[in-house]
C-alpha cells in the first residue's frame, strides 16, 4: 500500500536542484522577488523552505549525522532534528494547502550533491505531495565549476591552495552521468530537464527565461522584477588573503574548513576586486576535463541528442585570469584595513603571508 499524501489536494512540484555554481543564486532571488508574478501563473514559491534560497529543504531530507555538516544547520530556531523536520513539515504543508495554487517552485542547489539517504527520502516526501514533479539541472563545463567552486568554498572557510585540491577524486561530484542517474533513480521524477549553462544555450539569451521555459512557466522574464548579481568573484589576491585568514581561524582560533562564516567581509573584497581571477595551468585543466570524456558523452546523448557527444558547445573561460596563488606580504596591509581587522590579527597575520608567499 501506498502511505496518504499529506495534501487534501496534491500538487505539481517543480524542483530546482542547482548544480551550485550555475546562476543559482540568482535564480532564487528572481523567484523571491516574483512571488507574486509566479502565484498569478499558478506557481507558489514558498517561504518555509527559505525566503530565497530554500536551504531548509535539504536539512529536513537530511539524516541526523549528516546536518553537522551544513553550515546552516546551526542557525536553525529548532536544534533538534526530530523537532525541525516536524515544523518544517507541517509549516510547509499549511503554506501550500492555504495558497490554493496547483504547483509549488523549489530551490536548492545542495540536493543536487546530496546523499543517498537524503534523496531517498526526499523521494518519499516529494512521492506524497506531488502529482507530477519535474526536476530541473543545469551543467557547467566541470574544468570551469571546479575553479569557481574553489574560491566559493574560500569564501566559506577552506584552507587549501588551489592546485593541491584540485588533485582530489571529484567523480562523485563531476560524473554527470552516474549523477543524473540517481537523482533519476531516488527521486523518480515524471519529468527530467537538464540545461546547459552556456550562454548560447539559454533561450534569448538570458538564464532567467531559460529556466522558466525549463519549467514549463508561461511568462517573459523581461517583464518580471530583477536583482542585482549578489555573487560576484573576487581576483586572485583576495581569494589568497580570504584562504589566509581561513588558515589562522583553523590553526590559531579552532575554526573548522569550510564552517568559516565570511559573508560579512566577502562584499568588502569583491568591491574592490578588479584583478585577474584565480585558475589552474591549460595542461591541468585539460587533464581534468579529459576525466569526464566518456560520461559527458552519456549525457550530450541521453538527454540532448547530440550524437556527436559533445556536451559543451563554448570553450573555458581564459581572459583575465592567472594561475599564481600567491599574496605579496607587502600587500597585506591594504587587505586588513579593507577588512578592518584587530591589531591583534596583523602581526599573525603577516607572519602567515610570509610563511605562505615562500618558495
Amino acid at each position: 500500500m501506498h502511505p496518504e499524501p499529506l495534501l487534501s489536494t496534491p500538487v505539481d512540484v517543480v524542483l530546482h536542484i542547482g548544480t551550485g555554481k550555475t546562476g543559482t543564486s540568482s535564480l532564487q532571488f528572481f523567484f523571491r522577488d516574483n512571488r507574486h508574478h509566479l502565484a498569478e501563473r499558478g506557481y507558489l514559491y514558498p517561504r518555509t523552505p527559505g525566503n530565497a534560497r530554500h536551504g531548509r529543504l535539504v536539512l529536513f531530507a537530511s539524516p541526523d549525522d549528516e546536518l553537522a555538516s551544513y553550515a546552516h544547520w546551526p542557525r536553525q530556531p529548532q536544534s533538534d532534528p526530530a523537532t525541525f523536520r516536524r515544523v518544517f513539515r507541517r509549516r510547509l504543508l499549511r503554506e501550500i494547502e492555504e495558497a490554493g495554487l496547483p504547483r509549488v517552485l523549489m530551490s536548492d542547489e545542495e540536493l543536487y550533491k546530496a546523499s543517498v539517504p537524503t534523496l531517498r527520502r526526499l523521494g518519499r516526501f516529494t512521492g506524497r505531495i506531488a502529482r507530477e514533479l519535474r526536476v530541473i539541472c543545469y551543467l557547467r563545463r566541470q574544468d570551469d565549476h571546479m575553479v569557481s567552486r574553489y574560491q566559493q568554498g574560500v569564501k566559506t572557510g577552506w584552507v587549501s591552495r588551489l592546485d593541491a585540491w584540485s588533485r582530489q577524486d571529484m567523480s562523485d561530484l563531476y560524473d554527470y552521468a552516474g549523477r543524473l542517474e540517481q537523482h533519476q533513480q531516488l527521486l523518480s521524477p515524471h519529468t527530467m530537464v537538464v540545461r546547459r549553462f552556456e550562454q548560447g544555450a539559454f533561450v534569448d539569451g538570458s538564464l532567467h527565461q531559460d529556466f522558466l521555459d525549463a519549467a514549463g512557466i508561461d511568462a517573459r522574464a523581461a517583464e518580471m522584477v530583477h536583482t542585482v548579481d549578489r555573487n560576484k568573484s573576487l581576483d586572485a589576491e583576495s581569494v589568497e588573503f580570504l584562504r589566509l585568514l581561513n588558515l589562522h581561524r583553523v590553526e590559531n582560533e579552532g575554526a573548522t574548513p569550510g564552517l568559516v562564516d565570511n559573508r560579512a567581509l566577502v562584499p568588502r573584497l569583491a568591491a574592490v576586486s578588479t584583478g585577474p581571477t584565480l585558475t589552474l595551468p591549460e595542461s591541468v585543466l585539460d587533464g581534468f576535463m579529459a576525466q569526464w570524456h566518456e560520461t559527458n558523452q552519456r549525457v550530450a546523448e541521453d538527454y540532448f541528442g547530440e550524437h556527436d557527444g559533445r556536451l559543451f558547445r563554448e570553450p573555458r573561460r581564459t581572459g583575465h585570469t592567472t594561475t599564481e596563488q600567491r599574496l605579496d606580504p607587502a600587500r597585506l596591509d591594504h587587505f586588513m584595513t579593507l577588512a578592518d581587522l584587530g591589531e591583534e590579527l596583523h602581526a599573525p597575520l603577516r607572519r602567515l603571508a610570509e610563511r605562505e608567499a615562500a618558495p
